[in-house]
């Protein structure tokens, strides 16, 4: 047992560790979840025997595992899925979590025009939101059932309203934190939500003991916006909020990668298979790793490189924008229109500044590891040009295994900012001129100060892995525990 996470841990997020299946035999089969939120949450299941991981079920094979009631068992997991009704998963999905919440923590609305609130949006969040987030209290408070002390980890925004109704359920000293991974808005931004959400998230946050986000700027954010809307006291240098008669951290703890096992991906075969298609690309190569998501500011990015081609026409040829942009969320209407005027933008540039022997940018909207991971190794130039980001670890996975002294051109609203800003090109990502002088600075700078930065970049990464992560975790519970949530620790991320 890990000191500081108690007798019985759990995990809680939307989606899981593992989905599974039926062979055609009718044997149970099961595939990996993927991403940076799965492996990191892994990385802090590992270090407690006996920890449970909750999810909702996916798949009709994770529903039948539900309603085993009890943990299954999958190699060093122990995972338990909610199964939720379709509609009020979708009310809560499709309708609350994506997009009102995503769009509001991102700042995506044209705020003129949208959003256009109404009795669809409370019917959602009360049969769908709400309900969604009553499944997963119960199938918690049944997880740490008779367990001394337990340690309940949240993560993201479609659970916001869980630690009110454990808080409800639970009569033990249960530590509660929640794990915000996207942008906390300004408290203005806020003010978009009806007041029976935007009150009741922040009632509910405030009855864990810890909340915690990527950055210091959104931690801050969150402690203006509780003290703006519940008038609850606020320390922002401590990252401390109190209210009613409870004390509630407010801690940073950016996320990030395990760099040995990125460099070990980048030698795998599959990578140098597809690094032998990159060598037939034209010049240098700027890149692109995103899913096509409206935050990712993918549209501004291809048009900021055509600005930086018209204004240096001497680059023509010479370069090559290499876009690997996977598909996501393609059933909301946004997401749908937005993949349309990508792809408009990017034979538009072409058109405009191609030739038959080059195409400007090479984009593939897929999702395909191996060739991103060779797409890293080789980059000249890597843009992440992000409206706003929880973190983005593009920035990171990349900086860790390319090969060719390659130039990050950074968002200042990208979470990576506050850790990687310092090494690299940091932009305005409203602001073409600026993206695209970037992007030629970048491409035509010395060898000698590209390489400084990349370094530079590299060893900002491997001084806060994965592991560090997990382990600044770990030691705010036990502080927290220790003191009662009475003082606050000396960890290094306090505000």
């Amino acid at each position: 047992m890990v000191s500081g996470l108690g007798e019985q841990l759990v995990i809680v997020s939307n989606r899981g560790p593992v989905t599974f299946s039926r062979t055609e035999s009718g044997e149970r089969e099961y595939s990996r979840g993927a991403g940076g939120l799965v492996t990191a949450l892994n990385a802090v299941s590992r270090r407690q025997e006996g920890a449970v991981w909750i999810a909702s079920a996916m798949s009709e094979e994770d529903a039948a595992v539900s309603r085993e009631n009890v943990p299954y068992e999958v190699e060093d997991l122990r995972v338990t899925f909610v199964e939720h009704d379709p509609d009020a998963y979708s009310l809560m999905y499709n309708h609350i979590a994506n997009p009102l919440l995503w769009f509001v923590q991102h700042g995506l609305y044209d705020l003129p025009y949208s959003p256009g609130l109404g009795d669809d949006t409370r019917r959602a969040w009360e049969e769908g939101y709400v309900t969604v987030n009553r499944n997963f209290a119960e199938a918690t408070a049944g997880a740490i059932a008779g367990a001394e002390s337990p340690v309940i980890l949240l993560h993201d925004y479609q659970l916001y309203m869980v630690p009110r109704f454990l808080r409800e359920r639970l009569v033990s000293d249960a530590f509660i934190s929640l794990f915000v991974h996207i942008p906390w808005p300004e408290p203005d931004y806020w003010r978009v939500l009806p007041r029976y959400i935007r009150e009741g998230v922040l009632e509910s946050l405030l009855e864990t003991s810890i909340v915690a986000f990527h950055t210091r700027r959104y931690a801050r954010n969150f402690i203006e916006t509780a003290t703006a809307f519940l008038g609850a006291e606020g320390d922002a240098e401590r990252g401390i909020i109190r209210h009613e008669d409870r004390e509630i951290w407010v801690k940073a703890y950016p996320i990030s990668i395990d760099p040995g096992e990125f460099k070990e991906l980048a030698s795998d075969e599959a990578v140098e298979a597809e690094e032998e298609a990159l060598r037939n690309l034209p010049g240098q190569l700027v890149v692109r790793v995103d899913r096509m998501d409206l935050s990712k500011n993918t549209v501004r990015g291809f048009e900021a490189y055509g600005r930086m081609l018209e204004r240096h026409p001497e680059m023509r040829e010479q370069v090559t924008f290499l876009a690997r942009v996977q598909p996501s969320r393609e059933d909301v209407r946004e997401y749908a229109r937005y993949a349309e005027v990508v792809q408009e933008t990017v034979d538009r540039v072409n058109k405009d500044h191609g030739t038959d022997a080059w195409k400007p940018i090479e984009l593939a909207m897929e999702d395909n590891f191996p060739r991103s991971i060779a797409a890293y190794k080789n980059y000249d130039v890597l843009l992440v040009n992000a409206v706003r980001d929880g973190m983005n670890l593009v920035a990171k996975e990349a900086a860790v295994v390319n090969d060719r002294g390659g130039v990050l051109v950074l968002s200042e609203n990208a979470g990576a900012y506050e850790e990687l800003g310092e090494h690299a090109l940091t932009v305005n990502p409203f602001d073409l001129d600026e993206q695209a002088e970037a992007i030629y600075r970048a491409l035509t700078m010395p060898a000698g100060e590209r390489a400084r930065k990349a370094r530079a970049l590299k060893q900002a990464v491997e001084a806060n892995t994965i592991e560090h992560w997990v382990q600044a975790q770990i030691r705010d519970i036990a502080s927290y525990r220790e003191g009662g949530g009475e003082k606050q620790s000396a960890a290094p991320d306090a505000l």
